[in-house]
C-alpha cells in the first residue's frame, strides 16, 4: 500500500513533470537533438554506478554526470565538428561502458540492483517534496526563458539556417535548449526511469505533429497531452500495481493511437 503523502506529492509533480516532457518534445523534434535523451539518461546511470562503487549517495553523482553531458555536448559536437546526434551518441556508449566497469567493480549485488532499477524504472517512491520543489523551479526556469526570448526561439525552432541569416546567435540558444532539455531528463529519471524518459518525450513528439504542424500550436498541445499522459500513467500504475514509468509510457502510446484515429478522421 503506498503512503498518502506519496500519493499527494506525486499527483503535485504531474503537471511539472507533464509540461517539461511536453516542451522538450518539441525542442528536441524540431531541433532534430533526438539522441540527447539517451546521452543524458546513461550519464545519470554512469553516475549511479560510480556511487556504488565509491559507496555514497548515489544522486549528487547521477545528476553530476547527467547535467555535465548535457552541459558539453554542445561545445563538444561544435569542437569536433560532427553532428550533435553522432557526438551524443559516443558519449552515450562510453556512459554505458563506464557503468558497467562500475556495476562489475562494486561490492554488494543486491544494493547495486536495487539502485540501478529504480534509475532504469522509475518509480513513485522517489517524488518528495525537494524533488518536487526541483521540479517546480525548472519548470519555472524553463518559462522564464522561452517567454523571455521567444521571437528568437520560435525563428530557431522554425529554421535554424535562417535564424542565423537574420543574425541570431543560435549556438548559444541551442546550448541553452539542450542544458535545459538535459536537466529534465535527469530529473524525470526518478519517476520514469532511464529507459523510458526518452521513449515518453519521443512519443509526445509524434503524437503532437499528428494533430498540428504549426510551431505555436505545438508547443501549447505538447505539454497539455504531456500532463494528461502522466496522470493516465499513474492512475494506472496505482490500479494495476504496475512499474509507473511502465505505465506512463503505455499511456503515452494510447494517446498516440487516439491522435492517430483523430487525424484520419476529422483529416486534421
Amino acid at each position: 500500500m503506498i503512503p498518502l503523502d506519496i500519493i499527494f506529492l506525486t499527483g503535485l509533480a504531474v503537471m511539472p513533470s507533464g509540461v517539461l516532457c511536453g516542451l522538450s518534445s518539441i525542442f528536441i523534434y524540431r531541433l532534430r537533438i533526438t539522441t540527447i535523451g539517451f546521452s543524458v539518461a546513461h550519464g545519470a546511470l554512469a553516475g549511479a554506478a560510480l556511487s556504488l562503487l565509491l559507496q555514497v549517495d548515489p544522486l549528487p553523482l547521477s545528476l553530476g554526470f547527467a547535467l555535465l553531458t548535457a552541459l558539453i555536448l554542445g561545445p563538444l559536437a561544435d569542437y569536433l565538428k560532427a553532428p550533435l546526434d553522432l557526438v551524443s551518441m559516443v558519449t552515450f556508449s562510453l556512459h554505458t561502458a563506464l557503468a558497467l566497469l562500475f556495476i562489475y567493480m562494486s561490492p554488494g549485488t543486491a544494493l547495486a540492483a536495487q539502485v540501478v532499477s529504480s534509475i532504469l524504472w522509475g518509480s513513485i517512491l522517489a517524488v518528495t517534496p525537494s524533488y518536487l520543489i526541483l521540479l517546480t523551479l525548472l519548470l519555472v526556469l524553463y518559462m522564464l526563458y522561452y517567454y523571455t526570448f521567444k521571437p528568437k526561439l520560435l525563428a530557431i525552432l522554425f529554421d535554424v539556417r535562417l535564424a542565423e541569416a537574420d543574425g541570431i546567435n543560435t549556438r548559444l540558444y541551442v546550448y541553452t535548449i539542450i542544458f535545459l532539455v538535459g536537466t529534465t531528463v535527469v530529473l524525470l529519471l526518478k519517476l520514469v526511469g532511464g529507459f523510458l524518459v526518452f521513449t515518453l518525450i519521443y512519443n509526445l513528439a509524434v503524437t503532437t505533429m499528428q494533430l498540428t504542424r504549426h510551431i505555436r500550436r505545438m508547443l501549447i498541445l505538447a505539454p497539455l497531452m504531456g500532463v494528461t499522459v502522466v496522470y493516465l500513467g499513474l492512475f494506472m500504475s496505482f490500479l494495476l500495481d504496475l512499474p509507473v514509468g511502465v505505465c506512463i509510457v503505455i499511456s503515452s502510446i494510447i494517446m498516440l493511437l487516439i491522435s492517430v484515429t483523430i487525424r484520419r478522421s476529422f483529416k486534421v
